[in-house]
């Protein structure tokens, strides 16, 4: 039986005061005695606090100099699906040591993530197969709404009621219980990539809350999924053009001096007919959207060389049998995003954005997993797209590279034009994915913000290294 743990990553309720909710019973962390453990429990389903229960994973990094510290810094390293309690563990491998210093490094596995009810699903016991194809024919869009519908049962039944409570609005919630669980009256965040939602819905629902807050490589939560799509077809399509330029004047590069762009048209052809396997995996098909899905995460470094290599090795393999197949993600995603496909007219009309947006990888990684995965999707949409309007928060600091290839610049600028004032962009004039670490100007920027909240001047650009 095959069974995969899947992370998945509204209601108004007054906000209590903390001395309500009780003080969380740290211990050693088994795995990283350093560091501290705890569970928090918060109510499932937040218009029925006395119904159903979900035990969070919680883990905290004390701060080193506890005359000097300054509070709460919850962290969250995006995903979804990634583990925030694991990334608190791990606070000495990304914060400088006056950040650990000064504050208590706390993270919790949001629900349905690591160790906080992780969602489980039995492929096996679907019955049916997965569908073949991309989605755009009456067909096909049939074959994968009646798969994902028999899946998404299978998930909710072996997962239970927290299965339909798993968006970013349930998540600032339990920010805030495990805020009052903490005893502090306001925190300070940073949160990277998918975190930065969560980051953002916090700051606009609880903002008086909110000490000091960094965004690092900004998701756009006001797009409808077509929109996403476009954008994270956009920024692939920048980090491919980066390697490109990158090869053609890099003697080192495997593919200098080849016609990169015919290629890589090449190899998109053979994935689609089932003719390339992932490397090291002769028995596993390698589709299109995995081949761009790949491509992409090489630009998250980046590492041009490891690219250019991967490419001549899926060249050099002989031809495959494999029918082709698609992967599963997050449900985080269809909970958290609108704009589902709803026929294959939908998926037809997305793919033509997508493949207008980025000629040469014709895919939009991340997001394309939503729409495969949404397709006919049976649950609550609990986080409708709107603009940002983090109104009570103070002046948040955003992280953003300008090449990006999982989220592209243009939805750094975007939401930094949803705050009207309310937050200051510093641009990363380089490639990768994620910010804070990237250059001594980069690190400094952001702990001069996170310690004394120094507000670097809108529009501040790190060079690039």
């Amino acid at each position: 039986m095959k069974i995969l743990a899947m992370a998945l990553t509204l209601a108004l309720l007054p906000i209590t005061p903390a001395s309500a909710t009780p003080a969380l019973p740290f211990q050693p962390c088994t795995d990283v005695p350093e560091a501290d453990c705890a569970t928090l429990t918060v109510p499932v389903d937040r218009d029925h606090p006395d119904g159903p229960q979900i035990a969070l994973a919680v883990a905290r990094r004390k701060a080193t100099d506890p005359a000097r510290r300054i509070g709460v810094l919850m962290v969250n390293p995006g995903g979804p699906g990634g583990s925030a309690a694991r990334y608190a563990k791990d606070a000495p491998k990304v914060f400088s040591e006056e950040v650990l210093a000064r504050f208590d490094v706390v993270g919790y596995d949001p629900r349905g993530v690591g160790d906080s009810n992780p969602i489980y699903c039995d492929t096996s016991a679907v019955g049916l197969p997965y569908p073949s194809g991309r989605p755009d024919t009456p067909e096909r869009f049939a074959q994968l709404t009646a798969y994902n519908h028999r899946l998404t049962e299978d998930c909710r039944t072996r997962t239970g009621p927290v299965f339909d409570r798993v968006d970013a609005q349930s998540a600032v919630r339990d920010m805030d219980d495990l805020r009052k669980s903490l005893g502090e009256k306001q925190i300070t965040y940073y949160g990277m990539s998918y975190g930065t939602l969560y980051g953002q819905k916090y700051a606009e629902r609880y903002g008086k809350h909110v000490r000091a807050m960094v965004i690092d490589s900004v998701v756009d939560a006001s797009l409808p999924l077509d929109g996403l799509l476009t954008a994270g077809a956009r920024a692939g399509e920048d980090i491919f053009t980066e390697f490109v330029r990158w090869c053609g004047a890099t003697p080192s590069c495997a593919l200098h001096g080849k016609d990169i762009p015919a290629l890589y048209a090449d190899l998109r052809a053979r994935a689609a007919r089932g003719g390339l396997h992932t490397p090291g995996a002769p028995d596993q098909p390698l589709t299109p959207t995995e081949l761009a899905n790949r491509t992409v995460r090489f630009g998250y470094s980046p590492d041009f060389a490891r690219m250019g290599n991967y490419f001549t090795d899926l060249a050099a393999q002989p031809e495959a049998g494999f029918g082709t197949a698609t992967r599963r993600t997050q449900a985080v995603l269809c909970q958290d995003f609108t704009g589902h496909p709803a026929s294959a007219a939908d998926v037809a009309a997305m793919d033509s954005h997508v493949r207008a947006a980025a000629p040469n990888v014709q895919a939009s990684p991340i997001w394309d997993q939503a729409l495969t995965w949404c397709a006919g999707w049976q649950g609550p949409t609990l986080n409708p797209a709107r603009p940002w309007r983090p109104a009570a928060a103070p002046q948040v600091l955003m992280l953003n590279s300008l090449h990006d290839p999982a989220t592209g610049y243009e939805s750094a600028v975007s939401v930094h034009r949803q705050a009207r004032g309310k937050a200051a962009l510093v641009t990363y004039e380089g490639t990768g994915h994620g910010v804070y670490t990237r250059t001594p100007c980069t690190r400094a920027v952001t702990d001069s913000y996170l310690l004394d909240r120094t507000v670097p001047r809108d529009g501040l650009r790190c060079p690039a290294v």
